[in-house]
């Protein structure tokens, strides 16, 4: 072949290629995933805090893979960082349960929960304080031996915690080596975590079919990497952190754990040791959210589920202080434990488990001095703790609630007697109140009934009742349900009449021209859509009263009765029969 013709042939080819390539149909290029250097690319803006574009390439990686779990835990880091815990455990949720063995991702799930609850607590902590205003000022010079102990059942003083029953024997596994990990999917420990300049709103990424769908159940860790965290040696800086922390010189035990935990950040003993010494200095929920994540990276660390449950029930999240309590008791079954137990159900007003943990608490350790001093002020605290929470009842008129606090307060033998004479007191006028306020209630709980009961039988409009001619369209009489404001009442002929003010709907609205309803009634009676209602003497209901909303059911037969305005002038107006209502 001559050279002209192999120069001419190796010239198509690179035309064609060129072609091809400037085409973008080259399969190799269609099917090129770029995720994880999205990923990386992410990883590198929120390390240098630019979270907008950070969320910009996960958001360009979620869509070319939405099943990898490097992207949605970095979408958690990202939500995390900025404010929106919601969306951030989520993700976290996500990345876990599409990779079990991610221990970083479970302890997302665990710091983003610990601070949805911290947030929760917070909003119950103003309420406690607001009753606790409401209690000082109605109590006056009453003696403050309650209000501390009621104040230290709902919101207790922080305590430097008991001594922790020694966690029970674990055999220990053959560690299994396992592949190096890739950065993307497990960043340097989030311990350090920049705090942004100004919070941002960041949009979450759209549903996809293909995803798991987030809960708090995650998939169990597999077996490998579970005995892999937990085989950690153990190691002289650990001992010498938790002397440093027995000793109360926590400024060093935090530098030397700090320095362990960027060394190894999925080490549950460092975890727990940070948790024990934050929940020690007071800072409750930096505790309670490295002891979570201890135990999501180990769940046998059990004497991290002893300590947790002591920092939940001094934060008032009982519920966890409990599940956590039960979770310890199950596997150390203790007296001492028991009786914490039992205190957190009375504090929860749930008596039966309280006697039942107390009972459990006897039979281990019978006849004990101490048990039953500790049981008597138990039983003091919880007492007086019913009694002013009782007495907040009653000045906030919740006069049945407050009954039945005064009666377990009557029932317990801890009450102090002076607490005594006025809850007996007071326990009959809360129930002589409350059986008035229920008399009271009842016409209109027995109305709403009666009126859901009875349905209208036409969307009857207000220039529909006030047209005569329309009930040429009906061979009897129409029942309908109207919103309507009571702006008069009146007695004529052994009837009682209420002059009411429609609530006009969007159609009545348009049709008459009006924006909004107005419920001003003025002198001659004009301005509309007024109308009566009719019932023989005595037939309205005690709520039924000037200026007030009412939700009626009514039978018309498009009767009008001549009225006498203010200004003494006679004029017709539409009326309905009454047959039940309810306040609105």
């Amino acid at each position: 072949m001559s050279n002209s013709l192999l120069r001419r042939l190796r010239m198509s080819l690179t035309v064609a290629f060129a072609l091809t390539v400037l085409s973008g149909g080259g399969p190799a290029h269609a099917q090129f995933d770029n995720t994880n250097i999205l990923v990386e690319e992410a990883v590198n803006h929120i390390y240098q805090q630019r979270y907008q574009q950070a969320h910009a390439a996960l958001k360009k990686a979620y869509e070319q893979n939405p099943r990898h779990p490097g992207v949605h835990f970095n979408l958690g880091r990202l939500f995390e960082l900025t404010g929106n815990f919601p969306e951030a455990l989520k993700e976290f949720q996500l990345a876990a349960s599409l990779d079990p063995s991610h221990v970083a991702a479970r302890r997302g799930v665990a710091r983003c929960t610990v601070e949805l609850k911290r947030r929760r607590g917070i909003e119950q902590s103003e309420v406690l304080d607001l009753a606790a205003r409401e209690i000082t000022s109605t109590q006056g010079n009453r003696p403050s031996a309650a209000r501390s102990a009621a104040m230290s059942a709902a919101m207790p003083a922080p305590r430097r915690p008991t001594a922790l029953p020694p966690p029970p024997a674990v055999p220990p596994a053959p560690p299994v080596r396992l592949p190096a990990p890739l950065v993307s999917q497990r960043p340097p420990s989030s311990s350090v975590r920049p705090t942004p300049a100004a919070p941002l709103v960041l949009s979450p990424m759209p549903a996809s079919p293909d995803m798991p769908s987030p809960g708090p159940n995650l998939p169990p860790m597999p077996a490998a990497v579970r005995d892999r965290v937990r085989d950690i040696p153990f190691n002289e800086e650990e001992s010498r952190a938790e002397g440093l922390i027995e000793r109360g010189d926590y400024a060093k035990a935090l530098d030397l754990l700090e320095g362990l935990s960027n060394a190894n950040p999925d080490n549950p003993r460092v975890l727990f040791l940070l948790g024990k010494l934050f929940s020690l200095k007071g800072e409750l929920f930096n505790g309670i959210k490295y002891l979570e994540e201890a135990i999501k990276v180990d769940e046998r660390m059990y004497h991290a589920y002893y300590l947790l449950a002591q920092s939940y029930s001094r934060v008032n999240l009982l519920d966890d202080a409990i599940r956590n309590y039960l979770t310890y008791f199950g596997v150390r079954p203790q007296a001492g434990v028991a009786v914490e137990i039992a205190r957190v159900y009375e504090r929860m007003g749930r008596q039966e488990q309280a006697r039942e943990f107390y009972a459990k608490a006897n039979a281990m350790n019978p006849g004990n001095p101490n048990l039953q001093a500790h049981l008597t002020q138990s039983e003091t605290d919880v007492a007086n703790d019913l009694y002013l929470r009782g007495n907040h009842a009653f000045t906030t008129n919740d006069f049945a609630g407050a009954a039945t606090l005064f009666e377990q307060a009557l029932a317990s033998r801890g009450l102090d007697p002076t607490y005594r004479r006025d809850a007996e007191r007071k326990v009959q006028a809360a129930r002589l109140r409350a059986r008035v306020q229920s008399e009271q209630a009842r016409p209109a709980v027995e109305g709403f009934q009666q009126t859901r009961a009875t349905y209208g039988t036409v969307n009857l409009l207000y220039h529909q009742l006030a047209d005569i001619s329309f009930k040429t369209k009906f061979t009897g009489p129409v029942i309908a349900e109207w919103k309507a404001f009571v702006a008069r009442r009146f007695t004529r002929h052994g009837q009682d009449f209420l002059v009411m003010i429609k609530v006009l709907n969007r159609d009545e609205q348009e049709r008459s021209g009006r924006e909004q309803s107005d419920f001003r009634l003025n002198p001659t009676f004009t301005n509309q859509p007024v109308f009566l209602l009719t019932a023989p003497r005595g037939g309205f209901p005690p709520f039924a009263e000037k200026g007030t909303f009412i939700t009626f059911t009514g039978r018309t037969e498009w009767r009008f009765y001549d009225v006498i305005n203010d200004l003494g002038q006679s004029l017709k107006l539409p009326a309905f029969e009454f047959i039940s209502a309810f306040p609105s």
